[in-house]
């Protein structure tokens, strides 16, 4: 390695949520993410030290990163890496926070050393860490998010404004998926689901993603008993809404309007849910 320091950027959006979460009767658990305009960045910067490298940084999950991809580039000794993170994405939400602090250090150790890095060896790398989302992808995606498995790719991200409520505290991605149990009805119910999706997807059907998202998100309320969720469908239900997003492991949910929504009927739409918890508002991402 060079003698000099090397300061490199990478970053990451977001996924709220996922408009479909569940696990299909062949055993396929899978995802659909939702891009939207929430982003984390990393600033590496990379120093020559005497002795074993060594990675610094506050998050653990992307500091696992950084020593897989040292390991995997043969740099064990003469490295300091320094990882220091401005993070627009809330934490512990369910909105992919930490798949996205750990993609931004990835993209980041690109631009440092001239890595050309794959969708798959990411995938691979965040499974062995942790359940993520497929923010590797630049659209809309079906995802296995424990294996680390692409299932579908649209050349599509639908575009919503979203009013979001998040009924506080955080949850861990990793607790949540330790135990996940779908009796038979529920694999029915996902496999035809996931049938819809696509064929909305197939369509362009932005109406028809949306209810697709609310049927995900009554589901996740049947199956866990989620009472705040409950508490956002009700809401959504006496709204002029297209649907509603799920934080399957996550505080937060999303009440979908379109892209091109007024100004006047988001703040209508905000009056109303704001009573069931702390709101704040997106909006998915245009093409990149």
């Amino acid at each position: 390695m060079s003698q000099t320091q090397r300061i490199a950027y990478g970053s990451s959006f977001a996924s709220f949520g996922e408009i479909v979460q569940g696990r299909r009767s062949d055993g396929e658990d899978f995802l659909v993410t939702l891009p939207v305009d929430m982003w984390t960045t990393c600033r590496l910067v990379c120093q020559p030290v005497a002795g074993a490298s060594v990675v610094e940084t506050e998050l653990a999950k992307s500091r696992r990163v950084a020593e897989y991809l040292l390991e995997f580039m043969g740099l064990r000794a003469g490295v300091k890496i320094g990882l220091e993170f401005a993070r627009g994405i809330p934490i512990g939400k369910g909105l992919s926070s930490s798949t996205a602090d750990m993609l931004a250090a990835v993209r980041a150790f690109s631009q440092a050393f001239g890595l050309v890095i794959s969708e798959d060896f990411i995938a691979q790398m965040f499974a062995a860490i942790e359940p993520h989302d497929g923010l590797q992808y630049s659209t809309s995606v079906v995802y296995n998010h424990r294996k680390g498995k692409l299932l579908n790719k649209f050349d599509l991200i639908p575009s919503y404004a979203i009013v979001a409520v998040d009924s506080g505290g955080e949850v861990c991605t990793v607790e949540y998926n330790k135990n996940l149990d779908f009796s038979a009805a529920f694999l029915r119910e996902y496999d035809r689901l996931y049938g819809e999706l696509l064929r909305a997807f197939a369509q362009r059907d932005f109406r028809g993603i949306a209810q697709c998202a609310r049927r995900s998100a009554e589901l996740h309320v049947q199956r866990t008993g989620n009472t705040f969720l409950a508490a956002v469908l009700d809401k959504a239900a006496r709204l002029d809404v297209l649907g509603v997003l799920a934080t399957h492991s996550g505080t937060c949910g999303g009440l979908l309007l379109p892209g091109d929504a007024s100004g006047n009927l988001l703040d209508r739409v905000e009056a109303e849910i704001s009573e069931i918890g702390r709101v704040f508002r997106t909006r998915t991402l245009q093409r990149l």
